[in-house]
């Protein structure tokens, strides 16, 4: 089985970013969208630069999709529309035949739809006179529409080709009333390709596991009609830290796809290293085996003093196989002083806005306390509507910074602050309904005293409940007297460790592993843990 995603859920400016950004991903592939314009083009520019981008990442193409053809395809009761569409698809044949790509997705959506018994005589007439083409060339065309498996199979029947298939899509058919795993059952040898999609209330309209898919049963019905080819994201468009949540879903459902997951990727802070020591930083990184930083402290403020630096230090720790996993932006956002307070925002709307120019999405703060002399000491006013209503205000002027930069504000919470219980993040996520609103995956920092004898199965919920929504993650300790008293270095507290590595490298292998609270010189033996435990 491989995996791979539709184009335009990647962000890049042209094919060889596209192509980059998928490979950083763990992809296999990348699905391609073709337009009229492109494949009338004489001088074939785009044909060129997607050899270049195959060959320079070397992944493959999965299949070259017809989108224009929603407006209009090869079904068409308009004469001149059908053949200046199957145009398009013999052109495209021969395309995919350069590029080694086996399939072409045929869409029948919108003005497309094959609605009347005239629709699918019309299809399969159009179909059984391009399949010679394509059979002779080594490609395959897929209808992917909404027919129950029944007219699809009667459409196969019509066409009566070995070079037609069928482009399942999981979520297309739950808007009518079908089910996803029955569905693939009953098309058996005529699934060519699998589109994975979520429908929560319509198709494509929220991430993995959050609708009404039954990924399971769907995974056991491929496994049933011996299905191995590509598994194919169409998910919503997101950041990459976003995309990986759904790749690692993708791969948990799917075992034929875990093959290809390294855990951990681990890393740190960069709180031990002072202005002008990228290169000591790199050195340390390199001898313990580091491959992420959470960057903050004195390095940051000296990018953020200077951000035409940034791309020069962004190369030199990727030249190095480390990559920046986040800003580690941490200010108190609701400081009773107003213009600290003020003064934190700023700070932290000036690295959302340069988080991507270090290749990284994520910046990574605390919500804060009301507390006079400190950012991590409880107040009494941390659980006032009005001091609640005040985070909400800042949250309000923080995140139209982040969607504009294309970056994501990571909260991390923490029983001391403001923001320290499930139910306050689901009320953020109600609030702000935005993907550039995640969090940090530290679950040590929720575990008060109160909590610890349920540690266990608090902790599962926690990490089920917001599987989703994490961007980052931290890895420490908790105190036998609970967080609020201590957050130790990993393996010096009372966590039960084994459960959150296991979700980590099961549910969650895409998150960086950021090692916090503990003297550096302590990392290898810490990682040495890491292993023991999750190999217990």
């Amino acid at each position: 089985m491989k995996l791979g995603v539709v184009e335009n859920l990647i962000r890049g400016a042209d094919e060889k970013a596209i192509f980059s950004q998928a490979k950083r991903l763990g992809l296999d592939g990348v699905e391609v969208i073709l337009s009229r314009q492109q494949l009338r083009d004489p001088g074939r520019a785009r044909l060129a630069a997607l050899k270049q981008a195959q060959r320079d990442s070397g992944l493959e193409i999965s299949a070259l999709m017809m989108n224009e053809h929603n407006r209009g395809g090869i079904a068409s009761p308009d004469p001149a529309v059908a053949q200046a569409a199957l145009e398009d698809i013999r052109q495209a044949i021969g395309w995919a035949a350069e590029l080694q790509a086996r399939l072409i997705l045929v869409p029948f959506f919108a003005q497309a739809e094959l609605v009347t018994p005239a629709d699918l005589n019309r299809a399969a007439h159009a179909f059984r006179e391009l399949c010679p083409l394509a059979l002779s060339r080594g490609v395959k065309l897929g209808y992917e529409g909404l027919l129950a498996a029944p007219e699809v199979r009667r459409l196969a029947g019509e066409v009566n080709s070995k070079a037609f298939g069928c482009y399942f899509d999981m979520a297309n058919i739950i808007g009518r009333g079908l089910d996803t795993a029955l569905e693939i059952k009953a098309l058996g040898a005529l699934v060519t390709q699998v589109h994975l999609k979520e429908a929560r209330i319509r198709p494509g309209d929220s991430h993995p596991g959050l609708g009404q898919v039954n990924y399971v049963e769907s995974a056991k019905a491929l496994a049933e009609i011996g299905y191995d080819g590509w598994i194919v994201l169409e998910t919503p468009a997101a950041p990459p830290e976003l995309l990986a949540r759904d790749i690692s879903f993708t791969r948990f459902h799917f075992p034929a796809l875990r093959e290809k997951v390294t855990w951990p990727k681990v890393g740190a802070f960069s709180w031990d290293f002072k202005r002008g020591q990228l290169d000591l930083l790199i050195d340390r990184f390199k001898s313990y085996g580091l491959t992420a930083v959470q960057l903050t402290g004195e390095l940051l403020r000296e990018a953020l003093d200077q951000p035409a630096s940034i791309p020069d230090m962004r190369a030199r720790l990727e030249a190095n196989s480390i990559t920046v996993a986040g800003l580690g932006a941490y200010r108190n956002l609701v400081a009773p002083d107003e213009n600290k307070r003020r003064a934190n925002i700023a700070f932290v709307k000036q690295c959302l806005e340069v988080a991507p120019l270090f290749g990284t999405s994520v910046v990574a703060t605390e919500a804060g306390t009301r507390h006079p002399d400190s950012d991590w000491q409880p107040s009494p006013e941390n659980w006032s509507r009005d001091t609640w209503e005040l985070l909400c205000t800042v949250l309000a002027e923080l995140l139209p910074a982040a969607e504009q930069a294309g970056s994501i504000l990571a909260l991390e919470s923490y029983v001391n602050n403001i923001l320290q219980t499930p139910g306050q993040l689901l009320d953020l996520m109600e609030r702000f309904p935005t993907k550039h609103l995640q969090f940090v995956a530290d679950p040590y920092n929720d575990l008060s005293s109160h909590l610890l004898p349920a540690a266990e199965r608090i902790s599962a919920d926690w990490l089920n409940r917001f599987e989703h929504r994490f961007v980052l993650a931290h890895l420490k300790d908790v105190s036998p007297e609970g967080a609020e008293i201590d957050t130790p270095e990993f393996g010096q507290g009372v966590y039960p460790q084994k459960l959150y590595l296991d979700f980590l490298r099961t549910r969650r292998p895409d998150l960086p592993l950021i090692i916090e609270h503990l003297p550096f010189d302590h990392i290898p033996a810490a990682i040495q843990r890491i292993h023991q435990i999750a190999n217990e």
